[in-house]
């Protein structure tokens, strides 16, 4: 079975020689973002701990999250969205990876990976680390592929996104029968790299996120745009 991976705001797709990587999914251009005066207002610095967490912890959680689905459950091949909200537990939503509309309860903050990857003991190369310094010389290997990112959020695009790229710190990865990474059954060790947003709770009503990102050799992916809702607790059910 082919492994599903991948992020740029992000579908699982291939590239060059079938290497999953994070990729965003949109043909038509969209015009020019606005400058946001004040980040913060719209996104967690990347310095920031988020809820008891930083940036690089988060990704660590994202890959245990999106991992810990089965092929045919997993919210990252729904293209619905109905499976936004399967395993949410944490004050920080997950945008599934293949970047379906999504509906989130207000007052949590939203992880929006970009672009990235993880390595981890049980895949096999180039996805593939024997120890905590092969894992992550693995996992920066495929974020050092990335430039000129770019990401707005309602017309206001965030500045300076390379300071949102963070190394995850060790972490256990335990993956169920049938997995998207395509390996078997069970448990290994894993890093995280790569560029991710954790926006500030969003107010209540329809919000668009666009995504932006470019591979060093030149090419320009296609822009990804992310419709996300956000609903009151009592007012609709998110799936939580």
């Amino acid at each position: 079975m082919t492994s599903l991976r991948l992020g740029t705001l992000v579908v699982l797709m291939f590239v060059a020689a079938g290497m999953p990587v994070m990729l965003a999914m949109q043909a038509t251009p969209e015009p020019a973002a606005t400058p946001v005066t004040e980040p913060d207002r719209l996104a967690y610095s990347p310095d920031a701990e988020i809820h008891g967490a930083s940036l690089g912890e988060w990704h660590a959680r994202y890959w245990q999250w999106v991992a810990s689905f089965p092929v045919g459950e997993n919210p990252a091949q729904d293209p619905t969205g109905k499976r936004c909200g399967y395993g949410q537990t944490d004050p920080v939503f997950f945008v599934p990876r293949n970047m379906p509309p999504c509906t989130v309860p207000a007052g949590v903050a939203i992880f929006l990976p970009i672009a990235g990857t993880e390595c981890s003991t049980v895949e096999e190369p180039p996805f593939h680390g024997e120890d905590e310094d092969g894992l992550v010389a693995c996992a920066a290997a495929d974020a050092e592929r990335y430039t000129n990112i770019s990401v707005s959020v309602d017309g206001e695009a965030l500045p300076d996104i390379d300071r949102y790229r963070a190394t995850s710190p060790a972490f256990t990865l335990q993956v169920p029968e049938d997995n998207i990474l395509a390996v078997p059954e069970g448990t290994g060790r894993a890093v995280a790299d790569g560029y991710a947003v954790v926006l500030a709770p969003l107010a209540a009503g329809e919000h668009e996120v666009i995504v932006h990102v470019e591979v060093v050799d030149g090419y320009a992916l296609p822009d990804k745009t992310l419709h996300l809702t956000v609903v009151e607790p009592d007012s609709e059910s998110s799936g939580l």
